[in-house]
């Protein structure tokens, strides 16, 4: 006979048929009654909606935060809503075979199948707490986005660089696709062409340099750069494990060569190369972090120094500043003459980079130290041009006007260049906003005349390749695009946020914009870029592209591309 827990006894002489109340007296807990399970359920139910509910928020918003733009491809559309600021990057393709609409839409279609942001549009643009979002257009047609212009006679260069500055500042529709072209049908010029076209696209769909990738995708010469851009990736990959020969590492290490491959020690070589390939990676990224705390300082101290005061390149403008824009290309200078110069002035003295090397042996010498590059060259050109221009300006008739050009004339006044840095890895073609940016203060050649010493020459680029090296080589433009890069995800974050034009009836806000925001943006001077000649199965084009700064913001262009 068991003993129940309940206490009665007698367990075992029990039946199947044995009532309960045989087991349980009436003191004892009765066994629980059966639950009504759709009762339970729609008890339920409310709670399980709620929870399905949160968890679909939680998944959207995950989607969502994943799919939003970074925070510098959305600081254009909010520029575009504190400052007088049309943020456009503009291709002209000057074409030496007549073009239809029916071939260049062809064009373009293949275009957007291969770059989908020209299909897309933006999405939840205006919100705080949340970016902006490029989404699928389901009733995207190209035909929307082209449109067929005629020049005025004689429709030349002169006429085309009108068109191009109006359509530089026509504004935007944000709710629409953030790009479009136009066929200029009766356009001619001396190289031969005999039609242009003109594509606009919003600085939020790309940076410049994807702006230009994309473009090239419509001619042969995007076989030739996608060789390059992906030989540069595999190269880059490959110098990080060590894989590369020693020699293109450094020609100082060629000895080695004959070791890194088919050789017992070539594990080792390879070794040993990755191990130096790392070691001075990090001792360079040291080094920076010094040199970008001087630049810092440096441009913190001419900015405050120089930003009350900065002269403008153009007049003053008495009331409303015109949202026109003015947009001209020079000729195409060769690559060649850019060589020579950096022949003649690298080195410690003028002329070292090439002292004692036979002169049909010259062409692809480079100075050891205090290397020359283009952009040293054709800054240290352009703000002897900008100052000059700057001089020549009539008399400020504003007693501000009055006081700054006093003042000018006995303090030294740098001109401010602002010179955007490219942190795209090779290989990207993503049309992402991948370009940071930094002030750079160039000073004018202090006598600046066409019978200039050498020696006056050579110390005038070298001042400026100076400032332009520090610039190279800080680290913080670069952690300020990663930075910034956040603020996509809530662009509360980011302060130009802050003063947008709708509350400018707040005193705070319309003190910003007046006082702050606009002397900022008149300080900086953008550069983008211009191109050269190259073939296509149907047409023959010289290409230019800009980008658009701010009223009285003036910008130069230049790219290779080309060898031009």
């Amino acid at each position: 006979m068991a003993l129940k827990a309940n206490g009665h006894l007698h367990v075992g002489d029990g039946s199947p048929d044995t009532p309960a109340s045989y087991y349980y007296g009436e003191d004892d807990i009765h066994p629980p009654e059966p639950e009504d399970i759709d009762d339970k359920l729609r008890k339920l139910g409310p709670y399980s909606d709620v929870a399905s509910r949160v968890t679909g928020v939680i998944a959207r918003e995950a989607a969502e935060r994943k799919n939003t733009i970074g925070g510098v491809d959305h600081m254009w559309v909010m520029l575009s809503d504190v400052a007088d600021f049309n943020p456009a990057c503009t291709s002209i393709f000057t074409l030496r075979n007549r073009v239809t609409l029916e071939m260049l839409a062809d064009q373009l279609t293949k275009q957007g199948e291969k770059f989908p942001r020209y299909r897309q549009r933006l999405e939840g643009t205006g919100r705080l707490l949340h970016g902006a979002t490029f989404v699928d257009d389901p009733d995207f047609n190209i035909l929307d986005h082209i449109r067929v212009k005629t020049l005025p006679e004689p429709a030349g260069k002169r006429e085309l660089d009108a068109l191009v500055g109006e359509i530089i500042a026509e504004p935007w529709d944000l709710s629409a696709q953030l790009f479009e072209a136009v066929l200029v049908e009766n356009y001619h010029d001396e190289d031969g062409a005999v039609c242009a076209v003109i594509a606009r696209g919003h600085h939020t769909l790309a940076d410049g340099q994807g702006f230009v990738i994309s473009q090239l995708y419509m001619t042969s010469y995007y076989d030739d750069l996608r060789d390059m851009m992906d030989g540069a990736a595999n190269k880059l990959s490959k110098a990080k494990r060590g894989l590369l020969l020693p020699s293109e590492y450094s020609k100082s290490l060629k000895p080695l060569d004959r070791y890194s491959s088919d050789h017992l020690a070539a594990p080792l070589v390879h070794l040993f190369l990755g191990l130096v390939f790392w070691l001075m990676m990090v001792s360079s990224n040291l080094v920076s972090v010094f040199w970008s705390s001087y630049q810092a300082l440096r441009l913190a101290a001419f900015f405050l120094f120089t930003f009350w005061r900065i002269e403008m390149v153009v007049d003053e403008q008495p009331g409303k500043r015109t949202e026109d824009r003015e947009a001209s290309s020079s000729q195409v200078f060769s690559m060649q003459d850019v060589k020579l110069c950096q022949q003649a002035f690298s080195g410690r003295r003028p002329g070292a980079a090439v002292a004692g090397v036979p002169k049909d042996q010259r062409k692809n010498v480079r100075s050891k130290t205090k290397h020359v590059t283009l952009n040293d060259v054709v800054c240290s050109i352009m703000v002897d041009v900008l100052a000059a221009e700057i001089e020549a300006k009539p008399a400020p008739r504003s007693t501000w006007g009055k006081i700054k050009r006093s003042v000018n004339k006995v303090l030294p006044s740098p001109v401010p260049f602002f010179i955007p840095i490219s942190i795209r890895a090779p290989g990207d073609w993503s049309m992402r906003n991948l370009s940071t940016g930094s002030n750079v203060y160039l000073h004018p050649s202090p006598n600046p005349s066409a019978d200039a010493s050498v020696r006056a020459i050579y110390e005038h680029i070298h001042k400026c390749r100076h400032e332009l090296s520090l610039f190279k080589h800080s680290v913080w433009p670069k952690v300020c695009f990663h930075i910034l890069q956040l603020s996509g995800q809530a662009p509360v974050l980011f302060p130009l946020s802050w003063f947008p034009k709708r509350k400018e009836h707040l005193w705070h806000v319309r003190f910003m914009r007046r006082w702050v925001l606009k002397p900022i943006a008149d300080a900086c001077l953008q550069s983008s870029g211009a191109g050269g000649i190259i073939s296509e199965a149907f047409v023959d084009y010289r290409g230019t592209w800009y980008t658009t700064g701010g009223l009285g913001t003036l910008q130069r262009v230049f790219v290779d591309y080309t060898g031009a």
